[in-house]
């Protein structure tokens, strides 16, 4: 997995089928974006579980923005690290949001009910304004 950091209007490249993950993180402020480009399966799931736990350790941040517009797949242990970081992130009164999930994500996110402990929304703009609100307002 390859990871940089960039400015708000860079997009992280496409990937070739079976080329794994990579991670863009822009941060600003308390928030964190983290663009997701590939799977995160079995040979990608624990830096991507490794990043997160990073993200919301006590102190880190307050919201982090998880942009899933070219995330493909995301295994059981994906999605697992994604109910943690919103766990503690709501421990500080922070947020964990997923925005603009592909059909694929989006319909593993139903089949499994992950849907209902995670907070979805179809744009990062949407994603954004959500979290200058409170936390019980979704789209």
């Amino acid at each position: 997995m390859r990871s940089r950091r960039a400015g708000a209007g860079r997009r992280a490249p496409r990937l070739a089928p079976g080329a794994g993950m990579q991670v863009e993180e822009i941060q600003s402020g308390s928030t964190l974006i983290m663009v997701i480009v590939g799977r995160v399966d079995a040979s990608t799931a624990a830096e991507f579980e490794t990043r997160l736990a990073g993200w919301t350790r006590p102190g880190a941040l307050t919201g982090v923005v998880l942009d899933a517009t070219d995330l493909t797949y995301i295994a059981s242990r994906g999605l697992r690290a994604m109910v943690q970081a919103t766990r503690a992130l709501a421990g500080k009164s922070g947020r964990f949001l997923i925005c603009a999930p592909t059909e694929n994500v989006r319909a593993l996110l139903e089949v499994t009910g992950f849907d209902q402990l995670l907070e979805i929304h179809d744009t990062r703009a949407a994603a954004m304004s959500a979290l200058q609100q409170p936390a019980d307002t979704h789209d």
